[in-house]
């Protein structure tokens, strides 16, 4: 395996795609990225993070980095690709960035359950990931961040682990009132409580309120924002 160092050049790719480090294979997101790249008439610089899974062809590729590079060139992308991992979010929003959020599938021996589905979900609503669920929607938001990189940047939250446990920690516990995903989610915050010293302050509404938030709520409401911005672009 060749070098970070090496792999890079002296670049620092627009994009970066983290699969994590996960046994199971996400091939699935690196296809999605490669054949994007493949139809793109100038390319954009790419490194792909890939783990276990294959390694890219239309992109630069390490198997695995440092926590430290990892960050490093998150914060100086475009677009930022992660697993729906709470690690990986909450890796990419300590250094500013809100990340397009891949979430692995079960049912694709992707993970061995949905907590990824439903952590991403949950930090949608906040508007802390852009969650993707189909090879579509990755199209539009990396289109949109290479375009509009500004919508994919937010201040980092970092501070105040205690509040923030306490916070994500009213937010969760009202989701497993509810019927969807109690298992997963219950997952999900067993590992974000070994985190707690890099958890973040959610301000839901405030957040979803800033200009420089990309807000999707929904797949529908995703397309629609992204067709705004054509608009504005094309103006």
């Amino acid at each position: 395996m060749k070098a970070l160092e090496e792999t890079l050049d002296g670049v620092q790719p627009e994009i970066v795609v983290s699969v994590g480090t996960d046994l199971h294979l996400f091939n699935r997101l690196i296809d999605w990225v490669d054949d994007w790249l493949a139809v793109q008439e100038t390319r954009p610089t790419c490194l792909m993070q890939y783990g276990a899974s294959r390694a890219p062809t239309n992109a630069s590729g390490v198997s695995r980095m440092s926590r430290n590079e990892l960050l490093d060139l998150y914060a100086g992308a475009k677009a930022v690709i992660v697993q729906g991992g709470p690690g990986s979010i909450l890796d990419a929003r300590q250094v500013g960035v809100l990340p397009i959020a891949v979430p692995r599938w079960p049912e694709m021996q992707e993970v061995v359950d949905g907590h990824q589905i439903a952590f991403t979900e949950t930090m949608e609503i906040h508007g802390e990931a852009v969650l993707v669920n189909s090879e579509e929607q990755l199209r539009l938001s990396l289109e949109a961040a290479l375009q509009n990189p500004e919508l994919f940047q937010k201040d980092p939250r970092i501070s105040d682990p205690a509040s923030a446990a306490a916070s994500l920690a009213v937010e969760i516990d009202n989701m497993l009132a509810g019927p969807r995903h109690p298992a997963p989610m219950k997952k999900a915050w067993r590992m974000l409580r070994s985190r707690r010293s890099k958890l973040f302050v959610i301000d839901g509404a405030q957040e979803r309120n800033d200009e420089r938030s990309w807000y999707p709520g929904s797949t529908t409401k995703r397309l629609e924002r992204w067709h705004e911005l054509q608009g504005r672009l094309e103006s």
